[in-house]
C-alpha cells in the first residue's frame, strides 16, 4: 500500500513539475538523488556525475509521456538513466577507439573507460574488492546486479530499466553473479575470502551500498529544470 502511495505522489510531483512547480522538481529531485547518484557512482569518473545525473532529470521531463504509473518511478528514472550512461559511455568509447570504431557497451567492463571514483573512500578491504570487482564484469551485468542487490528492485523491473524480458534480465542476474564470484577470486588476498563474500552477496553488497552515496552536496540545490526556468 505505502509502494502505490509512493508511485502517486511521485505521478503528482511529475505532473506539477512539467506544469513549471519548482518546488514539486525539488521534492522529486531529492527523493530521488540518491538512488540515481548512486547509479552512476561506481561507473564514470567523478568529473562526470552530476553532468549525467542532471542529464537524467532533464531526459525525465521530456520523456514524461512514457510514465504512465504502471510502475515505480524510479524504474522509469533508471531506465533513462541507464540510456544517459550508456550513450555517454558511447561517447567516451568513440573519442579513445582507433578509427572510431564502435565499441559494445553493455559487454565492456566500466574499468575500461577509467578508474574507480568511490573504492577509494570505502573503508574495508573486502568492500573496496566488491567495488572493484563489479567493474571488472560486463556493465550490463553490473548494472543488474547493483539494481538488484543495492535498489531491491526485481528481476521484472531490472527487465523494464535494461530493455529485456524477464527471462533475460533473471540470467543477467545468474550469469552476473558468476561473473562477479571469479573477479572476486582474481582480487582476493585469501582463498577463502572470495567464499564469504560472494555467499553471503546481499548483506555485503549493502554494506558497501551505504558508503557509495553520500547526501547531496553542498551547493547541489535544485532540480536541472529549476535552474533552467
Amino acid at each position: 500500500m505505502a509502494e502505490g502511495r509512493e508511485v502517486d505522489d511521485d505521478r503528482v510531483l511529475l505532473e506539477a513539475w512539467c506544469r513549471g512547480d519548482r518546488a514539486a522538481g525539488d521534492r522529486l529531485f531529492a527523493r530521488h538523488y540518491p538512488c540515481i547518484a548512486r547509479f552512476f557512482r561506481n561507473k564514470v569518473n567523478e568529473a562526470a556525475q552530476e553532468d549525467l545525473i542532471h542529464e537524467t532529470f532533464l531526459a525525465c521531463l521530456r520523456a514524461v509521456g512514457g510514465f504512465r504509473g504502471e510502475a515505480r518511478f524510479r524504474t522509469f528514472l533508471f531506465a533513462i538513466a541507464h540510456h544517459v550512461l550508456v550513450d555517454h559511455l558511447r561517447w567516451m568509447g568513440r573519442r579513445t577507439a582507433r578509427l572510431g570504431s564502435e565499441i559494445d557497451v553493455d559487454e565492456t567492463p566500466a574499468v575500461c573507460f577509467g578508474p574507480s571514483p568511490v573504492a577509494a573512500a570505502v573503508l574495508h578491504q573486502e568492500q573496496r574488492v566488491l567495488l572493484e570487482a563489479l567493474r571488472r564484469i560486463p556493465l550490463i551485468h553490473q548494472i543488474a546486479l547493483e539494481l538488484h542487490y543495492w535498489e531491491d528492485l526485481t528481476a521484472a523491473e531490472i527487465g523494464d530499466v535494461l530493455g529485456v524480458p524477464l527471462g533475460t534480465a533473471k540470467t543477467r542476474l545468474r550469469d552476473g553473479r558468476v561473473y562477479l564470484e571469479q573477479q572476486l577470486r582474481r582480487l582476493a588476498r585469501a582463498p577463502a575470502e572470495p567464499h564469504s563474500t560472494v555467499d553471503d552477496l546481499e548483506r555485503w553488497a549493502r554494506r558497501v551500498r551505504a558508503q557509495t552515496v553520500p547526501g547531496r552536496r553542498a551547493g547541489e540545490g535544485s532540480t536541472p529544470a529549476s535552474d533552467s526556468t
